[in-house]
C-alpha cells in the first residue's frame, strides 16, 4: 500500500487519520511562533505543583500529559506496545477545536521551519485503546511524555509532495487552569472540567515510518482492551458532617422510592441478555433573536418523524440514549455521530460530524451527545438532498448514527435513527402564508414531543481471548422499532409465497412481486481469489477479456463485484466525464414521455427496499435516468419495460454509471435493446419468429403442444424479452440471466428462454391453454424462488447452443415471410385477418376479465375480513389503552403520596440535625466548663 492510501476505512469515527484531500473541521491555532515556544515550555517543564493540579481533577485526565521526570526512572512496561525510533518533537500549539486538518498543517508548517526545541525521542504506541502514547529518550530510555489513548482525539500528517510530507502531528487535551490561576481566584478545582486542547508536531524523515505509526494509532484505536477496574475519582475537600450525613440520607431514599415504584427487590443481579434502549432525537437551527443574537432553535415538526429544516442554515444534532431494560451497560464514550441522506445506506455514505459535547447527564441516567452540522462545509457538499428544497409533498429520508463505546464490549455499537425531512428556502421558514392553516392556529397549542426511537439489543457473554480472561459481552442482534415493524410487515405481505415449488401451485394465483428476493453478499475465499485474478490482468488491458472469464461469470458474479464486472464487460470505460456532463445536461430538457415514467415509478421493483419508498431516493434515480434517455433517444423515447432493466443497474452502481451502461444495452451492437423498442415493435416480432424457430428445432414436442392450443411466443415471451427477465422472476435468478446476457449478448436471452421451456416441459405438456398461461405467469416464477432451480437453469442454458448463422438465417425467412404476405394479400383479407385477430384478442381479454373479476371478488371478500379484524384489534387496543390510563393515574396518585412522604421525611431531617447541632454544642460547652 502506498502513501496515497487513506487509512479513514480502518479506524472509527472518533479517530480519524487523514492523509490528504479536503480538511474536516476548522479550528483557531496560536499565530505567533512565541506562542507555539510558550506552549511547548509549558509541557516540558510543568512544576510540581502542576501534580496538585493534577490531583483535584479527574484520575482519567491525569495521564493525559504528565510533567518531565527528571529522577532516574525504570523503563515502562512495554510489551504491548510498538517502538518507533528516529522520531523528532518539534513542539505544540494550542487549539480550539480538536480536529482541523487546515489548522494543523499550518501549525506543521510554523513549527517545521522556527523550531527551536526539536527533540529526538522514541515513539511508544500501545496495541489497545487502553494504553498510553508514550515519548521515551533514546539514550536512557526514561519516559519524557505520555498521552493516554482515549483522550487523542486527531491524526493526520502532513500533505505529500511537500516539505510537509515527513511531519504528522495529533491533538490531545489537558486542564485549562494554571495552578497559579486558582491561587488568585481562591478556590482550587473551581473550573477543573474546562478542557485546553493541544496538537502535538512530530517529524520523521522515513515516510514508510510515518505509514506505520498512523496504521498503529488506527489499531490501537480499533482495539478495545480487556476489562478494566473504573475508579472513582477521589475529592479532597472538606465536607462537614451533617452535609455527609444529608448526601447518605437522600441517597437511600432515592433508592428506596424507585424500588418501591417499580416492585422489584433483586437480591441476586444474574446477567440478562435481552437489552432495551430509548434513544431521542433532536435536530436545532441557528437563528436571530430581536436583539440580534444568534441562538438555537428546535426545529418544528408538523408530522411525527418529519423535520421542517432551512436550506443553507448551520445545525446542531442532539441524540440523547437512555436503557431502559436489562442488566445495566456502561457507556465509556462516543466514537462518532454521522449522518447520510436517504434509508439503508453504506458506511462510505455516512458523513462525520464535529462532535460538540459528549457525556452523561448529572443523574447518570442519559448519555447526551451533541454535533455540528454546517451544509455549507465543503465535506457536506455530497449532501444535496438535504440542502435543496424539496418539493411541494415531497420528503427526503436522513439517516444518523451514533456509535458508542460500551465497557465490555469489543466493537462500538452503531444505533441507526431513521427519520424524515422537509427543505425549505431559509426565507421562508417563518412565512406565515406558506404553512398549513392548522398549524398555524393550533401551534400554541400542541405538546411538543421529542423524536423517539427504541432498540431492541441481544447480548451473549463470551470469555476474552486476551491475557485476563473476564467476562465480556458480544452483539448478537440490535434492531430499531422501525426496522422491526418494517420486517413484520414484510413478511406478512409475503408470508403467503411458498419458498419452493411445490404440487399445491395450482391452488395459489398470487403472483410475485417485482423485486422480491434476497441476493446474499456472501463469497467463498476461493471464488473471490479467482476473480481477484481475473481483474488484476483486465484492468491492464480493458479491450480484451481474460481466459477463464466465460467460465467465472457463468458460475455467477459474486454480487459485491457486480457493479464493476457488468460495466466491464459492456466496455463502460471510455469518455466517462463526458457521458457524465451529457446525463446532466439531459436532467435539464423536458421529456415527452414524462407522465408514462411516472405512472411506472410505483410499479418498478415494489418489493426491493430501494424502490418501494414512493418519494425516496430509488424512485428519484429510477425517474432521472428514464427521463434522461426518453430526451436523448427521442425515436424510442420511453417503452415501458424499460423501467425494470433500469432498476436493475442502479442496485449496483451510482445513477450516472447506471446511464452510461444503460447506453450501452440500448446502443451497442451486441445487445442493440433499442430495436426492440421502436415503436411498431418489429423487431420484437422478428425475435418472436426467431424463438418460434429455435423450439422448433431443439424442443419438437413443446412446439407440437404449443401448436395445437394456439400458445403463441408473444403470449409468453413478450414481458421476458422486453424486461430481460427482471419483471416477474426472483432477483437472485434476475442477477444470473444479467450476468450472461452482458458477457454473450442476446444470444444468452434466446438461450434461457430455451432453458425455462426445457426445464418445465413435463408440466407444460400436461396443461391446456388457460393453464399454460397461467404456469406462465404465477407457478414459473415461483419455481426459481428456490436457488438451486435458478442454478440449474442457468447451467442448462450455458449448455443451449445458440447458432449465429442459424439466427442470421431465420431474420431473412422472416423478412422474406413479410414480404410476401404483403404483396398477396388483398386490403380485403388483410382486414379479414386483422378483424379476426382483433376478435380472438377480445375474447381473451373477455376471459382475463371474468378471471381478474373473480379475484377482485375474492380480495373483496379477504379486505372485509381483515377489516372485520382490525376492527375487533382497535376495539382490545382501546380497552387497553383505558385499562393503562387508569393504572398510569394510580402510579401518579402514587407518585404524589411518595413525595409528600418525602418531604416530611425532609423536614424530620431536618429537625433532626438542627437537634444534632444544639447537642453538639452543648457537649462543646460542657467539655468547656469541666476544663475550667
Amino acid at each position: 500500500m502506498d502513501d496515497s492510501t487513506s487509512l479513514s476505512s480502518l479506524n472509527s469515527a472518533d479517530f480519524i487519520l487523514i492523509n490528504k484531500e479536503q480538511p474536516q473541521l476548522k479550528v483557531v491555532a496560536g499565530s505567533e511562533i512565541l506562542d507555539l515556544e510558550k506552549n511547548m515550555a509549558e509541557i516540558l517543564n510543568e512544576t510540581s505543583d502542576n501534580n496538585i493540579l493534577m490531583s483535584e481533577a479527574n484520575l482519567d485526565e491525569k495521564v493525559s500529559q504528565t510533567s518531565t521526570q527528571q529522577t532516574t526512572e525504570s523503563r515502562p512496561d512495554l510489551t504491548s506496545s510498538v517502538l518507533f525510533h528516529g522520531v523528532t518533537y518539534l513542539g505544540s500549539a494550542s487549539v480550539n477545536a480538536p480536529r482541523s486538518e487546515e489548522e494543523l498543517q499550518r501549525n506543521m508548517a510554523i513549527l517545521n521551519e522556527q523550531s527551536k526545541v526539536a527533540l529526538e525521542v522514541t515513539l511508544c504506541v500501545p496495541d489497545s485503546a487502553g494504553g498510553v502514547v508514550r515519548l521515551l529518550d533514546p539514550q536512557s530510555e526514561i519516559e519524557i511524555m505520555s498521552y493516554r489513548v482515549s483522550q487523542i482525539l486527531f491524526c493526520a500528517r502532513g500533505p505529500s509532495n511537500t516539505p510537509l510530507a515527513c511531519c504528522w502531528a495529533f491533538t490531545a487535551s489537558r486542564p485549562s487552569i494554571s495552578v497559579n490561576e486558582q491561587n488568585e481566584k481562591g478556590s482550587i478545582g473551581k473550573n477543573l472540567n474546562e478542557i485546553l486542547y493541544q496538537c502535538q508536531i512530530f517529524r520523521c524523515e522515513n515516510q514508510d515510518a510515518i505509514y506505520r505509526i498512523l496504521l498503529s494509532f488506527s489499531n490501537a484505536f480499533r482495539r478495545t482492551a480487556g476489562a478494566t477496574n473504573n475508579q472513582s475519582s477521589i475529592s479532597h475537600r472538606t465536607t462537614s458532617f451533617i452535609s455527609q450525613a444529608f448526601q447518605g440520607t437522600m441517597t437511600q431514599l432515592q433508592l428506596q422510592t424507585t424500588l418501591n415504584l417499580n416492585q422489584s427487590s433483586n437480591s441476586q443481579q444474574s446477567f440478562d441478555g435481552s437489552i432495551k434502549f430509548r434513544c431521542y432525537f433532536d435536530i436545532k437551527e441557528e437563528s436571530t433573536d430581536s436583539k440580534g443574537n444568534v441562538i438555537l432553535t428546535s426545529v418544528s415538526r408538523p408530522e411525527k418523524n418529519v423535520f421542517n429544516l432551512r436550506k443553507n442554515v448551520r445545525k446542531s444534532v442532539t441524540v440523547t440514549l437512555q436503557q431502559i431494560r436489562g442488566s445495566p451497560l456502561n457507556i465509556e464514550r462516543c466514537f462518532g455521530l454521522l449522518l447520510a441522506q436517504g434509508r439503508n445506506v453504506r458506511a462510505s455514505d455516512m458523513q462525520l460530524l464535529d462532535l460538540e459535547t459528549m457525556g452523561k447527564s448529572e443523574d447518570n441516567r442519559y448519555y447526551i451527545v451533541r454535533g455540528y452540522w454546517n451544509p455549507l462545509a465543503r465535506s457536506f457538499k455530497h449532501l444535496t438532498y438535504l440542502n435543496e428544497e424539496t418539493p411541494k409533498g415531497a420528503r427526503i429520508f436522513l439517516t444518523v448514527a451514533l456509535d458508542i463505546v460500551i465497557n465490555g464490549i469489543s466493537e462500538p455499537v452503531r444505533f441507526l435513527i431513521e427519520a424524515k425531512a422537509r427543505i425549505s428556502e431559509s426565507n421562508k421558514s417563518n412565512d406565515v402564508n406558506s404553512q398549513d392553516i392548522s398549524d398555524t392556529i393550533w401551534s400554541s397549542f400542541k405538546k411538543v414531543t421529542p423524536f423517539t426511537e427504541e432498540f431492541d439489543m441481544t447480548l451473549k457473554q463470551v470469555l476474552s481471548k486476551g491475557s485476563h480472561p473476564d467476562e465480556t459481552y458480544e452483539v448478537v442482534t440490535l434492531e430499531s422499532k422501525s426496522e422491526a415493524e418494517r420486517r413484520a410487515k414484510f413478511c406478512r405481505l409475503t408470508s403467503r409465497i411458498p419458498s419452493t415449488n411445490t404440487g399445491d401451485d395450482d391452488d395459489n394465483d398470487d403472483v410475485i412481486v417485482s423485486g422480491f428476493g434476497h441476493v446474499s453478499k456472501e463469497c467463498d475465499e476461493e471464488v473471490l481469489s479467482n476473480w481477484s485474478e481475473i481483474l488484476i490482468k483486465w484492468r491492464k488491458n480493458y479491450f480484451e477479456r481474460p481466459k477463464g472469464l466465460q467460465l467465472l461469470v457463468r458460475k455467477g458474479i459474486p454480487e459485491a463485484l457486480r457493479g464493476e464486472v457488468w460495466q466491464l464487460l459492456a466496455g463502460n470505460v471510455n469518455d466517462e466525464n463526458e457521458m457524465i456532463n451529457t446525463y446532466r445536461l439531459l436532467l435539464t430538457k423536458e421529456s415527452a414521455s414524462e407522465r408514462i415514467i411516472i405512472n411506472d415509478l410505483n410499479r418498478t421493483f415494489p418489493a426491493h427496499e430501494y424502490f418501494k419508498e414512493q418519494g425516496g431516493i430509488g424512485q428519484e434515480a429510477l425517474y432521472k435516468l428514464s427521463r434522461a434517455y426518453s430526451v436523448r433517444d427521442e425515436e424510442v423515447g420511453y417503452c415501458q419495460g424499460l423501467s425494470f432493466v433500469i432498476a436493475t443497474v442502479l442496485i449496483h452502481m451510482p445513477e450516472e454509471q447506471a446511464f452510461m451502461l444503460l447506453c450501452k444495452l440500448m446502443e451497442d451492437e451486441r445487445y442493440l435493446l433499442r430495436e426492440m423498442y421502436k415503436a411498431n415493435f418489429e423487431n420484437l416480432q422478428m425475435k418472436f419468429f426467431q424463438l418460434n424457430c429455435l423450439i422448433e428445432e431443439n424442443l419438437p414436442d413443446i412446439y407440437a403442444h404449443f401448436y395445437d392450443l394456439k400458445v403463441e411466443c408473444h403470449m409468453f415471451a413478450s414481458q421476458w424479452f422486453l424486461t430481460l427477465f427482471t419483471a416477474k422472476f426472483p432477483l437472485y435468478l434476475v442477477f444470473r440471466i444479467m450476468d450472461i446476457f452482458l458477457y454473450e449478448g442476446f444470444n444468452a436471452i434466446f438461450a434461457v428462454a430455451l432453458a425455462l421451456l426445457k426445464c418445465n416441459q413435463k408440466d407444460l405438456l400436461s396443461l391446456d391453454f388457460e393453464g399454460v398461461m397461467r404456469y406462465f405467469r404465477v407457478s414459473l416464477p415461483k419455481k426459481y424462488l428456490c436457488e438451486d432451480h435458478a442454478d440449474e437453469l442457468i447451467q442448462t442454458a450455458s449448455s443451449m447452443k445458440i447458432n449465429i448463422k442459424k439466427l442470421k438465417r431465420y431474420e431473412q425467412e422472416y423478412s422474406i415471410n413479410r414480404a410476401e404476405e404483403e404483396q398477396k394479400e388483398t386490403p380485403l383479407q388483410r382486414l379479414e385477418a386483422d378483424n379476426k385477430r382483433l376478435t380472438e384478442t377480445c375474447m381473451r381479454s373477455e376471459f382475463e376479465n371474468e378471471m381478474l373479476a373473480l379475484e377482485l371478488v375474492n380480495d373483496r371478500i379477504k379486505l372485509k375480513g381483515n377489516l372485520h379484524e382490525a376492527e375487533d384489534q382497535i376495539e382490545n387496543l382501546t380497552r387497553e389503552l383505558e385499562a393503562t390510563k387508569v393504572i398510569v393515574r394510580q402510579n401518579e396518585d402514587l407518585a404524589i403520596r411518595l413525595n409528600e412522604e418525602l418531604e416530611h421525611i425532609r423536614e424530620a431531617f431536618r429537625d433532626t440535625c438542627d437537634e444534632l447541632q444544639r447537642t453538639q454544642k452543648m457537649l462543646h460547652d460542657s467539655k468547656q466548663v469541666n476544663k475550667i
